[in-house]
């Protein structure tokens, strides 16, 4: 991981709060800290394996960073306030070229106890989310709540909720929401001056293929429309201090369409033909209105007449070996066998941390 650039001046640690050891110098007895930046990594809990540093996010992608500044008391002293002094939803991009976030002002490891840095007792915490707030596509929104909805701000203490809406359509209008774990009580010390935040992946991901099921026979099958009904899209996640995870809960709004597939018909062949990935915020399909609904038309060779049909199937069916949910940092893939005659055939398979699983069901 390349060093950030340091600056030849310095930049005050925290908007609200001058901390010890911004920058400095060795002047007579009197210890006055180096310039050292605070860098900042990232490692994506992928299923199966855990990525090296920068793998996962691609060139220009924007996070937000939370930093807390508490002096020499720990994070889980009941006396820290635990407020986000030093960095609050600090803007930073992925460069591609040089694996490294790169953000401004840069921030400087404090240590006021000096005479180096491998001595310094100031402890700092570090938090982060991707994408930031401040570059979503439209229909897409994120809030940084308290746990009583109102806006978090630099002066709110803990880690805040988020307040997720993804988009009801597939491919680029949606975003991958991921969260970090929580890095307490850091020093320059503990890893050189570079904090890596452990991200996963907030929602679950289902991609969809599609297919006729008798390469021989003659008859073509046109599909046109694959959505999941009755889903919700918006909801709130919040970080659980006891067991140090993301846990979803309060969705809210009305149950809506997720549309995989509605542009222009495909004619289907026997081998699989991939729909676009959705990204859906995990929940239960345990409700009568979550539905999978496909459409599709059958014509036969020599006969003009095109017989169009619609098949809706309880994605508590579906995803049943799954436990009727959909599961945050969790791969399905949903395979739909279509023929003239028979009814629609599906097969489910999902990973969940490198474990994978295998499921099918006719309609």
């Amino acid at each position: 991981m390349p060093k950030l650039k340091t600056y030849g001046r310095c930049f005050v640690a925290a908007a609200a709060l001058l901390l010890p050891g911004a920058c400095g110098e060795h002047k007579d007895d009197e210890w006055i800290p180096l310039q050292t930046p605070v860098q900042i990594a990232t490692r994506v809990q992928e299923p199966a394996t855990k990525a090296p540093v920068g793998v996962s996010f691609a060139n220009g992608d924007k996070i937000g960073v939370f930093g807390f500044y508490h002096d020499n008391s720990t994070w889980e002293d009941p006396d820290t306030p635990n407020v986000p002094n030093y960095m609050y939803n600090q803007l930073m991009t992925y460069n591609a070229t040089t694996l490294a976030w790169e953000y401004s002002p840069v921030k400087y490891w404090p240590n006021e106890t000096g005479p180096s840095l491998s001595t310094g007792t100031d402890l700092l915490s570090f938090w982060g989310y991707h994408p930031h707030n401040g570059s979503l596509p439209d229909g897409v929104t994120l809030k940084l709540v308290k746990s009583d909805g109102v806006s978090y701000d630099n002066t709110s203490t803990g880690l805040p909720d988020i307040a997720f809406t993804q988009s009801t359509t597939a491919g680029d209008s949606q975003v991958d929401l991921m969260v970090s774990d929580l890095v307490k009580d850091q020093t320059y010390e503990i890893n050189s001056g570079v904090v890596v935040l452990p991200f996963s992946h907030a929602l679950s991901k289902v991609d969809v293929n599609v297919k006729k099921k008798d390469p021989t026979s003659k008859y073509t099958v046109t599909l046109k429309n694959v959505s999941f009904n009755g889903i919700y899209h918006t909801g709130i996640i919040s970080w659980d201090a006891s067991f140090e995870t993301w846990d979803w809960a309060n969705w809210s709004g009305q149950r809506q369409k997720l549309s995989v597939w509605e542009d222009d018909p495909i004619v289907l062949t026997s081998k699989n033909h991939a729909l676009p990935a959705v990204l859906p915020l995990p929940q239960s399909l345990a409700d009568a209105s979550a539905r999978l609904h496909v459409e599709f038309s059958v014509s036969y060779e020599g006969i003009l007449h095109e017989r169009s049909t619609t098949r809706e199937v309880l994605l508590s069916q579906v995803f049943e070996e799954a436990g009727a949910a959909w599961h945050k940092n969790s791969h399905y893939t949903l395979n739909i066998t279509i023929s003239p005659d028979d009814p629609i055939e599906f097969t489910v398979s999902w990973s969940d941390w490198g474990d994978a699983y295998n499921y099918h069901i006719t309609d």
